[in-house]
């Protein structure tokens, strides 16, 4: 984030002078002893102050990647404890400010923000990433689907297949097949509790109850069964069993 931000505030100077040079010098002073979450909290607020300098002349207003990276460091890139309300106002100040928008890593680096606090995760889903999310669709159904499978991240985090599982039918509903991914994101972040609670990253790794099966049919587009490796085809009909 910083180099990219020395060469932006670099093109902006004169050439008899090596800006960029000047400009990573003062970026360092400016984040020096600080932790990498606070040094990006910082340099967004610059940004989106516009704070001038001598050196970097006038700041570049963040972008969707900007704040993408931000919300990664506030999620420990999807390992940290839960920062639910931290990772809201972000959002909301990401979407009050022009020109950013809320394309699929972004909504998903928000939403793994939230650790395993999957109900203020769905409750931020409902009245605020979710609708920004489908205002998205128009530029297919990427964004959307990005967004669904931070949701997934989120379950494995809090063990809850059977809420992941609800999000695999709503994500259907909503026309965004879950796929390999969807299940893996679940899978990766079930991974980061259980090694937290045991040590072992060979523990939990696979899926073991009813939810997590049917989890598994909703998500995978082959046929489970060793000896029948063929993709299903479009269209085929998955059949549910809940016992």
């Amino acid at each position: 984030a910083l180099d990219i931000y020395g060469c932006l505030a670099a093109k902006r100077g004169t050439e008899d002078l090596d800006v960029e040079e000047l400009a990573s010098d003062e970026f360092i002073s400016l984040v020096d002893g600080m932790t990498c979450l606070d040094a990006s909290f910082t340099i967004l607020d610059m940004m989106r102050s516009g704070n001038q300098t001598s050196l970097l002349m006038q700041s570049p207003k963040p972008n969707s990647q900007g704040y993408c990276l931000v919300a990664s460091a506030l999620s420990g890139f999807g390992t940290s404890a839960s920062q639910a309300d931290r990772a809201l106002t972000l959002f909301r100040d990401a979407m009050s400010q022009g020109g950013v928008t809320p394309d699929g890593r972004f909504l998903n680096a928000i939403l793994r923000c939230f650790g395993d606090d999957i109900e203020a995760a769905l409750a931020a889903w409902k009245t605020d990433i979710g609708p920004a999310a489908a205002s998205q669709q128009r530029n297919g159904n990427i964004n959307l689907q990005q967004a669904y499978n931070g949701l997934m991240h989120v379950c494995g985090r809090a063990l809850r297949p059977d809420i992941a599982t609800r999000i695999a039918y709503a994500m259907n509903k909503a026309g965004v097949e879950p796929t390999e991914v969807s299940l893996n994101c679940y899978k990766s972040g079930k991974r980061v509790t259980t090694e937290a609670e045991t040590g072992d990253s060979k523990k939990g790794l696979g899926l073991t109850n009813q939810y997590e099966n049917l989890l598994s049919v909703e998500c995978t587009k082959y046929n489970t069964r060793k000896w029948d490796k063929s993709k299903r085809r479009a269209g085929d009909k998955k059949i549910r069993i809940i016992l």
